[in-house]
Protein backbone atom coordinates (compact mmCIF):
# COMPACT_ATOMS: atom_id res chain seq x y z
CA UNK A 1 0.00 0.00 0.00
CA UNK A 2 2.91 2.35 0.76
CA UNK A 3 4.24 1.72 -2.73
CA UNK A 4 0.82 2.52 -4.22
CA UNK A 5 0.58 5.77 -2.23
CA UNK A 6 4.01 6.86 -3.44
CA UNK A 7 3.31 5.92 -7.06
CA UNK A 8 0.00 7.79 -7.12
CA UNK A 9 1.48 10.92 -5.51
CA UNK A 10 4.41 10.93 -7.93
CA UNK A 11 2.09 10.33 -10.92
CA UNK A 12 -0.26 13.15 -9.96
CA UNK A 13 2.68 15.48 -9.42
CA UNK A 14 4.40 14.74 -12.75
CA UNK A 15 1.35 14.36 -14.99
CA UNK A 16 0.95 16.90 -17.77
CA UNK A 17 -2.80 16.49 -17.95
CA UNK A 18 -3.26 18.82 -14.97
CA UNK A 19 -4.59 22.28 -15.87
CA UNK A 20 -2.07 25.05 -16.40
CA UNK A 21 -3.57 27.16 -13.61
CA UNK A 22 -3.08 24.37 -11.04
CA UNK A 23 0.52 23.93 -12.17
CA UNK A 24 1.07 27.69 -11.84
CA UNK A 25 -0.32 27.79 -8.27
CA UNK A 26 1.76 24.72 -7.36
CA UNK A 27 4.96 26.27 -8.75
CA UNK A 28 4.18 29.56 -6.97
CA UNK A 29 3.84 27.82 -3.61
CA UNK A 30 7.11 25.93 -4.13
CA UNK A 31 8.93 29.12 -5.17
CA UNK A 32 7.46 31.10 -2.26
CA UNK A 33 8.50 28.48 0.29
CA UNK A 34 12.01 28.32 -1.16
CA UNK A 35 12.39 32.11 -1.20
CA UNK A 36 11.11 32.44 2.39
CA UNK A 37 13.43 29.72 3.68
CA UNK A 38 16.46 31.19 1.89
CA UNK A 39 15.87 34.75 3.13
CA UNK A 40 15.14 33.57 6.68
CA UNK A 41 18.40 31.59 6.85
CA UNK A 42 20.31 34.58 5.45
CA UNK A 43 18.66 37.04 7.85
CA UNK A 44 19.33 34.88 10.91
CA UNK A 45 22.96 34.38 9.86
CA UNK A 46 23.47 38.14 9.42
CA UNK A 47 21.93 38.82 12.85
CA UNK A 48 24.23 36.18 14.34
CA UNK A 49 27.13 37.93 12.62
CA UNK A 50 26.17 41.33 14.06
CA UNK A 51 25.95 39.80 17.54
CA UNK A 52 29.39 38.19 17.12
CA UNK A 53 30.86 41.47 15.82
CA UNK A 54 29.46 43.26 18.86
CA UNK A 55 31.21 40.79 21.17
CA UNK A 56 34.49 40.40 19.28
CA UNK A 57 35.04 43.97 18.06
CA UNK A 58 33.16 46.61 20.02
CA UNK A 59 33.18 44.84 23.41
CA UNK A 60 36.81 43.87 22.88
CA UNK A 61 37.75 47.55 22.70
CA UNK A 62 35.50 49.28 25.23
CA UNK A 63 35.52 48.42 28.97
CA UNK A 64 32.80 46.12 30.26
CA UNK A 65 32.56 47.91 33.62
CA UNK A 66 33.72 51.30 34.84
CA UNK A 67 33.87 52.89 38.30
CA UNK A 68 34.03 56.63 37.72
CA UNK A 69 34.66 59.02 40.60
CA UNK A 70 31.81 61.43 41.29
CA UNK A 71 34.40 64.08 42.14
CA UNK A 72 36.41 63.17 38.98
CA UNK A 73 39.33 62.09 41.13
CA UNK A 74 40.54 58.76 42.54
CA UNK A 75 43.71 58.71 44.63
CA UNK A 76 45.89 55.72 45.48
CA UNK A 77 44.48 53.94 42.47
CA UNK A 78 47.25 51.32 42.26
CA UNK A 79 46.29 49.71 45.57
CA UNK A 80 42.59 49.86 44.72
CA UNK A 81 43.23 48.32 41.32
CA UNK A 82 45.05 45.40 42.95
CA UNK A 83 42.10 44.80 45.28
CA UNK A 84 39.54 44.91 42.49
CA UNK A 85 41.62 42.63 40.26
CA UNK A 86 41.26 39.84 42.82
CA UNK A 87 37.46 39.88 42.61
CA UNK A 88 36.08 36.72 40.98
CA UNK A 89 34.95 37.41 37.43
CA UNK A 90 37.35 40.30 36.79
CA UNK A 91 39.95 39.40 34.15
CA UNK A 92 41.68 42.78 33.74
CA UNK A 93 41.62 46.31 35.17
CA UNK A 94 43.12 49.64 34.15
CA UNK A 95 42.97 53.32 35.16
CA UNK A 96 41.62 55.98 32.82
CA UNK A 97 40.89 59.66 32.43
CA UNK A 98 38.20 60.92 30.05
CA UNK A 99 37.78 64.40 28.61
CA UNK A 100 36.21 66.16 25.67
CA UNK A 101 38.34 68.28 23.42
CA UNK A 102 38.89 69.68 19.94
CA UNK A 103 41.58 68.66 17.49
CA UNK A 104 42.71 71.07 14.82
CA UNK A 105 44.84 70.63 11.73
CA UNK A 106 45.00 73.67 9.49
CA UNK A 107 41.41 74.72 8.79
CA UNK A 108 39.94 71.35 9.83
CA UNK A 109 38.51 70.99 13.35
CA UNK A 110 37.10 67.83 14.91
CA UNK A 111 35.48 67.25 18.31
CA UNK A 112 36.77 64.09 20.02
CA UNK A 113 36.45 62.09 23.19
CA UNK A 114 39.89 61.83 24.76
CA UNK A 115 40.81 58.80 26.82
CA UNK A 116 43.97 58.82 28.86
CA UNK A 117 45.34 55.30 29.29
CA UNK A 118 48.24 53.54 30.96
CA UNK A 119 49.43 51.43 28.03
CA UNK A 120 50.76 48.51 30.10
CA UNK A 121 47.39 48.11 31.84
CA UNK A 122 45.35 48.86 28.73
CA UNK A 123 46.92 46.02 26.76
CA UNK A 124 45.35 43.57 29.22
CA UNK A 125 42.00 45.34 29.24
CA UNK A 126 41.43 46.12 25.57
CA UNK A 127 42.25 44.62 22.16
CA UNK A 128 42.30 47.96 20.35
CA UNK A 129 46.02 47.44 19.70
CA UNK A 130 45.02 44.63 17.27
CA UNK A 131 43.19 47.17 15.10
CA UNK A 132 46.13 49.48 14.43
CA UNK A 133 45.84 50.61 10.81
CA UNK A 134 49.13 52.47 10.67
CA UNK A 135 51.86 53.47 13.09
CA UNK A 136 52.64 51.61 16.30
CA UNK A 137 51.45 51.31 19.87
CA UNK A 138 54.70 49.93 21.21
CA UNK A 139 54.80 52.97 23.48
CA UNK A 140 52.69 56.01 24.18
CA UNK A 141 54.58 58.94 25.60
CA UNK A 142 53.71 62.52 26.49
CA UNK A 143 52.97 64.75 23.49
CA UNK A 144 51.88 61.67 21.51
CA UNK A 145 48.39 60.80 20.33
CA UNK A 146 46.54 57.83 18.79
CA UNK A 147 43.53 58.62 16.59
CA UNK A 148 40.56 56.69 15.30
CA UNK A 149 40.70 56.31 11.52
CA UNK A 150 37.59 58.46 11.01
CA UNK A 151 39.06 61.31 13.06
CA UNK A 152 42.34 61.07 11.15
CA UNK A 153 40.46 61.13 7.85
CA UNK A 154 38.39 64.14 8.89
CA UNK A 155 41.53 66.07 9.86
CA UNK A 156 43.54 64.81 6.90
CA UNK A 157 46.47 63.63 9.02
CA UNK A 158 48.74 60.59 8.93
CA UNK A 159 51.25 59.04 11.33
CA UNK A 160 54.00 61.57 12.10
CA UNK A 161 51.83 64.65 11.58
CA UNK A 162 51.12 67.08 14.39
CA UNK A 163 47.71 68.30 15.54
CA UNK A 164 46.62 71.03 17.92
CA UNK A 165 44.64 69.86 20.96
CA UNK A 166 42.28 72.38 22.56
CA UNK A 167 40.96 71.58 26.04
CA UNK A 168 38.38 73.70 27.87
CA UNK A 169 39.10 75.35 31.22
CA UNK A 170 36.26 75.98 33.62
CA UNK A 171 35.85 78.46 36.44
CA UNK A 172 34.94 77.42 39.99
CA UNK A 173 31.23 77.89 39.25
CA UNK A 174 31.43 75.54 36.25
CA UNK A 175 31.47 78.16 33.49
CA UNK A 176 33.80 78.02 30.53
CA UNK A 177 36.65 80.38 31.31
CA UNK A 178 39.22 79.72 28.58
CA UNK A 179 40.99 76.87 26.83
CA UNK A 180 44.48 75.42 26.67
CA UNK A 181 46.48 74.47 23.59
CA UNK A 182 48.82 71.53 23.11
CA UNK A 183 50.65 70.33 20.03
CA UNK A 184 50.70 66.53 19.79
CA UNK A 185 52.23 64.09 17.33
CA UNK A 186 50.11 61.33 15.81
CA UNK A 187 51.88 58.01 16.44
CA UNK A 188 49.11 55.59 15.51
CA UNK A 189 45.77 55.29 13.73
CA UNK A 190 43.24 52.70 14.90
CA UNK A 191 40.46 51.28 12.68
CA UNK A 192 37.96 49.27 14.72
CA UNK A 193 35.29 49.81 12.09
CA UNK A 194 32.42 51.89 13.40
CA UNK A 195 31.43 54.91 15.46
CA UNK A 196 34.50 54.62 17.70
CA UNK A 197 36.77 55.48 14.77
CA UNK A 198 34.99 58.82 14.32
CA UNK A 199 34.98 60.02 17.90
CA UNK A 200 37.88 58.58 19.92
CA UNK A 201 41.48 59.56 20.58
CA UNK A 202 43.93 58.00 23.06
CA UNK A 203 46.87 59.55 24.84
CA UNK A 204 49.08 58.88 27.86
CA UNK A 205 47.17 59.08 31.13
CA UNK A 206 49.86 61.09 32.92
CA UNK A 207 50.05 63.60 30.08
CA UNK A 208 46.26 64.09 30.04
CA UNK A 209 46.22 64.47 33.82
CA UNK A 210 48.77 67.25 33.47
CA UNK A 211 46.81 68.96 30.70
CA UNK A 212 43.69 68.88 32.91
CA UNK A 213 45.72 70.08 35.93
CA UNK A 214 44.73 67.07 38.03
CA UNK A 215 46.75 66.22 41.16
CA UNK A 216 49.73 63.97 40.50
CA UNK A 217 48.94 60.25 40.85
CA UNK A 218 45.17 60.66 40.59
CA UNK A 219 42.87 59.28 37.92
CA UNK A 220 39.23 59.74 37.00
CA UNK A 221 38.15 56.12 37.21
CA UNK A 222 38.95 52.43 36.87
CA UNK A 223 37.90 50.25 33.95
CA UNK A 224 37.38 46.48 34.08
CA UNK A 225 37.06 43.54 31.77
CA UNK A 226 34.90 40.64 32.98
CA UNK A 227 34.70 37.02 31.88
CA UNK A 228 30.90 37.09 31.39
CA UNK A 229 29.86 40.18 29.43
CA UNK A 230 26.17 39.65 30.20
CA UNK A 231 26.94 39.76 33.92
CA UNK A 232 28.48 43.24 33.56
CA UNK A 233 25.64 45.06 35.42
CA UNK A 234 25.93 42.65 38.34
CA UNK A 235 29.73 43.00 38.38
CA UNK A 236 29.39 46.81 38.32
CA UNK A 237 27.28 46.73 41.47
CA UNK A 238 29.58 44.19 43.09
CA UNK A 239 32.67 46.30 42.46
CA UNK A 240 30.88 49.50 43.41
CA UNK A 241 29.95 48.04 46.80
CA UNK A 242 33.64 47.39 47.46
CA UNK A 243 34.61 50.97 46.70
CA UNK A 244 35.39 53.37 49.52
CA UNK A 245 34.92 56.32 47.16
CA UNK A 246 31.75 57.82 45.76
CA UNK A 247 31.64 56.41 42.25
CA UNK A 248 29.30 56.03 39.32
CA UNK A 249 28.81 52.32 38.51
CA UNK A 250 28.83 52.11 34.72
CA UNK A 251 28.69 49.12 32.38
CA UNK A 252 28.52 48.46 28.64
CA UNK A 253 24.81 47.61 28.83
CA UNK A 254 24.12 51.25 29.74
CA UNK A 255 26.26 52.69 26.97
CA UNK A 256 25.98 50.08 24.19
CA UNK A 257 23.19 47.79 25.37
CA UNK A 258 20.76 49.35 22.91
CA UNK A 259 22.83 47.88 20.08
CA UNK A 260 22.47 44.36 21.47
CA UNK A 261 18.76 44.88 22.16
CA UNK A 262 18.22 46.20 18.63
CA UNK A 263 19.90 43.10 17.18
CA UNK A 264 17.66 40.81 19.22
CA UNK A 265 14.54 42.81 18.33
CA UNK A 266 15.32 42.81 14.60
CA UNK A 267 16.06 39.08 14.75
CA UNK A 268 12.65 38.38 16.35
CA UNK A 269 10.78 40.63 13.90
CA UNK A 270 12.52 39.12 10.88
CA UNK A 271 11.82 35.60 12.09
CA UNK A 272 8.14 36.37 12.61
CA UNK A 273 7.67 38.17 9.29
CA UNK A 274 9.54 35.61 7.21
CA UNK A 275 7.84 32.71 9.02
CA UNK A 276 4.51 34.28 7.99
CA UNK A 277 5.79 34.55 4.41
CA UNK A 278 6.60 30.84 4.48
CA UNK A 279 3.18 30.13 6.01
CA UNK A 280 1.39 32.05 3.25
CA UNK A 281 3.38 30.19 0.60
CA UNK A 282 2.64 26.87 2.31
CA UNK A 283 -1.07 27.53 2.41
CA UNK A 284 -1.04 28.01 -1.36
CA UNK A 285 -0.67 24.24 -1.25
CA UNK A 286 -4.24 24.15 0.11
CA UNK A 287 -5.57 25.86 -3.02
CA UNK A 288 -3.46 23.61 -5.24
CA UNK A 289 -4.72 20.40 -3.62
CA UNK A 290 -8.36 21.51 -3.45
CA UNK A 291 -8.33 22.14 -7.20
CA UNK A 292 -6.43 18.88 -7.80
CA UNK A 293 -9.04 16.94 -5.80
CA UNK A 294 -11.87 18.42 -7.84
CA UNK A 295 -10.03 17.63 -11.06
CA UNK A 296 -9.25 14.03 -9.99
CA UNK A 297 -12.67 13.20 -8.54
CA UNK A 298 -13.23 10.50 -11.16
CA UNK A 299 -9.88 8.84 -10.38
CA UNK A 300 -10.61 9.03 -6.68
CA UNK A 301 -14.07 7.49 -7.12
CA UNK A 302 -12.66 4.61 -9.19
CA UNK A 303 -9.92 3.96 -6.60
CA UNK A 304 -12.45 3.88 -3.77
CA UNK A 305 -14.71 1.56 -5.79
CA UNK A 306 -11.78 -0.79 -6.42
CA UNK A 307 -11.28 -1.07 -2.66
CA UNK A 308 -8.63 1.55 -1.85
CA UNK A 309 -8.94 2.56 1.78
CA UNK A 310 -9.68 6.24 2.60
CA UNK A 311 -6.57 6.38 4.83
CA UNK A 312 -4.39 5.50 1.84
CA UNK A 313 -6.08 8.20 -0.20
CA UNK A 314 -5.44 10.74 2.57
CA UNK A 315 -1.75 9.77 2.63
CA UNK A 316 -1.58 10.07 -1.16
CA UNK A 317 -2.75 13.69 -1.27
CA UNK A 318 -0.80 14.63 1.84
CA UNK A 319 2.33 13.30 0.16
CA UNK A 320 1.43 15.08 -3.09
CA UNK A 321 1.18 18.44 -1.35
CA UNK A 322 4.12 17.83 0.97
CA UNK A 323 6.41 17.13 -2.00
CA UNK A 324 5.90 20.74 -3.13
CA UNK A 325 6.95 21.95 0.31
CA UNK A 326 9.90 19.54 0.39
CA UNK A 327 11.27 20.68 -2.96
CA UNK A 328 10.88 24.36 -2.05
CA UNK A 329 12.33 23.92 1.43
CA UNK A 330 15.42 21.98 0.33
CA UNK A 331 16.08 24.34 -2.58
CA UNK A 332 15.65 27.38 -0.33
CA UNK A 333 17.91 25.87 2.33
CA UNK A 334 20.72 25.31 -0.18
CA UNK A 335 20.40 28.86 -1.56
CA UNK A 336 20.16 30.33 1.95
CA UNK A 337 23.30 28.52 3.12
CA UNK A 338 25.22 29.71 0.04
CA UNK A 339 24.07 33.31 0.51
CA UNK A 340 24.92 33.24 4.23
CA UNK A 341 28.38 31.85 3.42
CA UNK A 342 29.25 34.43 0.76
CA UNK A 343 27.27 37.51 1.85
CA UNK A 344 30.38 39.16 3.31
CA UNK A 345 32.24 38.80 -0.01
CA UNK A 346 29.17 39.97 -1.94
CA UNK A 347 28.81 43.05 0.28
CA UNK A 348 32.54 43.82 -0.04
CA UNK A 349 32.25 43.55 -3.84
CA UNK A 350 29.25 45.90 -3.92
CA UNK A 351 31.15 48.33 -1.66
CA UNK A 352 34.09 48.36 -4.08
CA UNK A 353 31.79 48.93 -7.04
CA UNK A 354 29.96 51.82 -5.36
CA UNK A 355 33.12 53.25 -3.83
CA UNK A 356 31.53 53.57 -0.38
CA UNK A 357 30.03 51.37 2.30
CA UNK A 358 26.26 50.99 2.49
CA UNK A 359 26.65 50.97 6.29
CA UNK A 360 27.80 54.43 7.34
CA UNK A 361 30.54 53.76 9.95
CA UNK A 362 29.76 57.07 11.64
CA UNK A 363 26.29 55.69 12.44
CA UNK A 364 26.72 51.92 12.80
CA UNK A 365 29.20 50.20 15.07
CA UNK A 366 30.69 48.31 12.08
CA UNK A 367 30.98 49.18 8.38
CA UNK A 368 30.52 45.70 6.87
CA UNK A 369 27.88 42.95 6.85
CA UNK A 370 29.01 40.01 9.01
CA UNK A 371 27.53 36.53 8.81
CA UNK A 372 27.64 33.54 11.13
CA UNK A 373 25.83 30.46 9.82
CA UNK A 374 24.49 28.25 12.60
CA UNK A 375 23.14 24.87 11.57
CA UNK A 376 20.66 25.02 14.41
CA UNK A 377 18.96 27.96 12.66
CA UNK A 378 18.97 26.04 9.38
CA UNK A 379 17.39 22.99 11.06
CA UNK A 380 14.69 25.04 12.79
CA UNK A 381 13.83 26.90 9.57
CA UNK A 382 13.69 23.73 7.48
CA UNK A 383 11.63 21.98 10.17
CA UNK A 384 9.20 24.91 10.36
CA UNK A 385 8.69 24.98 6.58
CA UNK A 386 8.18 21.22 6.35
CA UNK A 387 5.73 21.22 9.28
CA UNK A 388 3.66 24.06 7.77
CA UNK A 389 3.70 22.30 4.41
CA UNK A 390 2.38 19.12 5.99
CA UNK A 391 -0.34 20.95 7.95
CA UNK A 392 -1.57 22.67 4.81
CA UNK A 393 -2.28 19.29 3.17
CA UNK A 394 -4.66 18.00 5.86
CA UNK A 395 -7.93 19.64 4.77
CA UNK A 396 -7.67 18.81 1.02
CA UNK A 397 -6.54 15.25 1.77
CA UNK A 398 -9.48 14.58 4.10
CA UNK A 399 -11.81 16.12 1.53
CA UNK A 400 -10.49 13.69 -1.11
CA UNK A 401 -11.23 10.72 1.17
CA UNK A 402 -14.89 11.77 1.44
CA UNK A 403 -15.66 11.80 -2.27
CA UNK A 404 -18.89 9.86 -2.96
CA UNK A 405 -18.14 7.33 -5.75
CA UNK A 406 -21.81 6.80 -6.57
CA UNK A 407 -22.43 10.53 -7.07
CA UNK A 408 -19.29 11.12 -9.12
CA UNK A 409 -19.53 8.03 -11.35
CA UNK A 410 -23.30 8.41 -11.72
CA UNK A 411 -22.80 11.88 -13.18
CA UNK A 412 -20.31 10.52 -15.68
Amino acid sequence: MKSLVWQLARRYRSTRHTSGFIRFISASSTLGIGLGVAILILALSVMNGFELALKQRLLAVIPHVELEAVANRLDNWQAKLTTYAEVEGVTAAAPYIKANGMLRRGSEVKAVQLRGIALDYERKLSDFEHYVQSGSLAQLEAEQLVLGSGVAEALGVAVGDTVQLMLPRFSEDGRLASYSNRVLTVTGIVAVGGQLDYSQAWLDISALAGYLEMPAGSVQGLAFRVDDIFAAPIMARKLGQLSEDYVYMLDWVRSQGHVYQDIQMVRAILYLVLALVIAVACFNIVATLVMAVREKESDIAILLTMGMRPNALIKTFMLLGWLNGLVGTLGGAVIGVLLATFIESIFAFVTRILGRSLLDPSIYFIDFVPSLLQWQDVSVTVGLALALSLLSTLYPAFRASRVDPARVLGQR
